[in-house]
């Protein structure tokens, strides 16, 4: 008679356990985003620099996105033009933090550009948001940090009476090292502030050669080197532990393992006959009378308005009222196909009552291969 509570008892333990190893496990693999995303031409928050890096491309000055270690960089085949390189910071970050001495030598020793977006400063008696005059018009920036660089001097870009916003570094050898007080200089939300697009547009472009945005700062990496970090990873684990503590963990899974699969430990639970997906079989209902009511043509314009709504949040709209040349844009721009592909879309078909069925299939399935493309 006690030994339902004991086994209950210890079945409590047991999923205490799971639920305190499964935690650990979410805590310690789940992927590092939010914070880390800021300032990453991926990201269309405002933060994010996605709507700078269209600009660039509309202006046929495309820039080009690096997922690797920088270190890579400068393994590749060497260009007649100078290089440009920008980091943007997800946050403030000290010229300790900002980039590897080692590295940044010998990237401008090659009379490259180095553009680094967000260090911090001392904050200084100017107001937060300011409007700086520049060659390209107001730069709106938010920040009462300066830099004391002489208004007058040749190094001092971008700045008022207080100090420098943006400015040139002269640790430079032959490269230039331009460094700039703020993260958010031409970030979306500057959209609309012209100079602030320019004016970065014009940093990036004086080498004349490729432009490079590192994403590996912010969590974007080629395939290869996700494979290649995670065997490194594992790999130095296991050189590091010893024999004893590696078949210490193995027994703990064993043991696990045979202690969920011993059934002496209670009764088997009996199945329980499954139950009925209400919301399946309303859909089904549902169908069956419009078939039977013929109202194929409500059916598509219903499916249509839905699936457009659909594919507008996915883009970024949401519920905005667009044109569909603003949803064609969006579309080869984010998944890089064609206009052509959203015509199921845009343009249903008029279904016809005597081949209704095979053509209303005909057209679903090329909805379901549109809900299919990836959108980045």
């Amino acid at each position: 008679m006690t030994r339902v509570p004991l086994l209950q008892n210890r079945y409590v333990r047991i999923g205490l356990v799971a639920l305190v190893l499964l935690f650990l496990l979410l805590v310690l693999l789940a992927p590092a985003t939010g914070q880390k995303t800021s300032g990453s031409t991926y990201n269309r928050a405002p933060e994010g620099y996605l709507g700078w890096y269209a600009y660039m491309e509309a202006q046929g000055t495309p820039v080009q996105r690096w997922r690797r270690p920088l270190d890579t960089l400068l393994e590749q085949p060497r260009v007649e033009a100078p290089q440009t390189l920008i980091r943007i910071y997800p946050g403030l970050v000290n010229q300790f933090q900002a980039w590897d001495r080692n590295w940044l030598e010998g990237w401008l020793a090659d009379g490259n550009t180095f553009i680094a977006l967000g260090l911090d400063a001392p904050i200084r008696d100017a107001p937060f948001t300011s409007r700086l005059t520049s060659d390209f018009g107001d730069v709106m920036v938010k920040t009462r940090r300066r830099e004391e660089v002489p208004v007058n001097s040749d190094r001092h870009l971008l700045g008022d009476e207080h100090g420098a916003v943006v400015w040139e570094n002269d640790d430079a050898a032959s490269g230039r090292f331009i460094v700039a007080l703020t993260p958010h200089l031409a970030a979306n939300a500057y959209l609309d502030e012209p100079g602030n697009l320019a004016f970065l547009a014009d940093l990036a472009t004086q080498a004349g050669g490729p432009i490079w945005v590192d994403e590996y700062l912010h969590g974007f990496k080629a395939a290869d080197v996700i494979v290649e970090e995670t065997v490194n990873s594992w790999g130095a684990y296991l050189a590091r532990t010893p024999v004893k503590i590696a078949l210490i963990q193995l027994a703990i899974v064993l043991s696990i393992f045979l202690l969920a699969q011993n059934r002496r430990l209670g009764n088997l639970t009996p199945i329980k006959a499954p139950k009925i997906d209400n919301s399946k079989a309303y859909i089904e209902a549902l169908a069956a009378v419009l078939h039977k009511a013929e109202s194929t043509p409500f059916l598509v314009e219903t499916i249509t308005k839905a699936e457009r709504s659909r594919l507008q949040t996915a883009l970024g709209f949401h519920q905005a009222n667009i044109d569909d040349s603003t949803l064609q844009d969006a579309w080869t721009e984010q998944t890089g196909q064609s206009h052509q592909a959203l015509t199921p879309l845009l343009q249903p078909p008029q279904v016809p009552q005597k081949r209704a069925d095979a053509t209303l299939k005909a057209w679903l399935e090329k909805l379901q291969r549109l809900r299919q493309t990836p959108i980045r």
